[in-house]
């Protein structure tokens, strides 16, 4: 088996990380559930709810990218988030590889002030709480003499993104003549992490020893609002709309999406501020 394998690779960080490999001149391996597309890795299938099949595409491994996208739901969430993380936490201490591990910042929950890695873990959602107790394991495997490192997205939005709330309700009806739509206040400022930004990063984080054993916040440009983004997007001229927490809650009585955002919501009625300086003044 390769020397870098990326678990999730099928996944937009997945084929970004994957391709940001390559072009380092490594020779990655992209697991998933269907054979990869990316030009230059090599393709595996395993289901990351398997054990046996984590521990195999880990063997012989030196770094392992867990970096899986599950579905949009609390409920798959808090069944298989777990047992993914037992899983591939197993496999990589019997084998000695290092983890690097993408994470979002739901744990944070809601705040005052910008994110730094120093942000404290105080969820205030049901998916942040399960992104908490992902961590807790991390922390607890790190104990255990797993050498783990994490780099940390704001939201991101980038090519094929198909789930970012900025691609979704943004840059797609742009993209087909309608005007786009933000969430809950369009004049917050709100960073947003680019996806191929993502994957050179987490790249680096594999590959640059300097970048062992701690939380990095991923590259991430100075916030924007939301009506700047989509005026950037569709024009200046462009109409702004805003989908309202009262159209969500509405939303959310028909439409399972609208229902799994309505609990992050606050994300988007205060500065979401994501500060990444330590990353991009130790890797240029």
């Amino acid at each position: 088996m390769s020397g870098h394998v990326v678990l999730g690779g099928n996944g937009v960080a997945g084929k970004e990380t994957v391709r940001a490999l390559v072009r380092a001149g490594r020779s990655p391996v992209s697991v998933g559930r269907r054979p990869s597309t990316v030009d230059g890795a090599t393709s595996a299938t395993a289901d990351l709810l398997d054990p046996a099949a984590v521990a195999r595409v880990l063997d012989g491994a030196e770094v392992a990218y867990l970096v899986a996208g599950l579905p949009y739901s609390t409920r798959v969430w808090a069944q298989q988030w777990p047992v993914i993380t037992r899983n591939v936490v197993d496999a990589a201490l019997a084998r000695g590889v290092r983890l690097v591990f993408l994470d979002n910042v739901y744990a944070y929950g809601a705040l005052r002030g910008p994110m730094t890695e120093q942000t404290a873990v105080r969820p205030n959602s049901r998916k942040g709480a399960i992104r908490a107790d992902v961590l807790r394991a991390l922390d607890d495997a790190a104990a255990r003499g797993l050498d783990v490192t994490i780099g940390r997205s704001a939201d991101f939005y980038g090519p094929g993104a198909a789930t970012s709330a900025f691609n979704m309700f943004g840059l797609a009806p742009i993209a087909r003549g309608k005007p786009g739509t933000w969430l809950v206040d369009a004049d917050q400022p709100h960073s947003l992490t680019y996806t191929p930004d993502l994957g050179e990063a987490l790249a680096v984080l594999g590959t640059d020893p300097a970048a062992r054993g701690r939380t990095w916040h991923l590259p991430t440009a100075p916030p924007l609002t939301g009506r700047e983004y989509l005026r950037i997007a569709g024009g200046p001229s462009a109409r702004v709309k805003v989908m309202g927490r009262g159209t969500l809650r509405i939303g959310a009585l028909f439409s399972t999406p609208a229902r799994e955002t309505l609990e992050m919501a606050y994300q988007y009625e205060a500065p979401y501020v994501f500060e990444s300086g330590a990353f991009e003044r130790a890797f240029g």
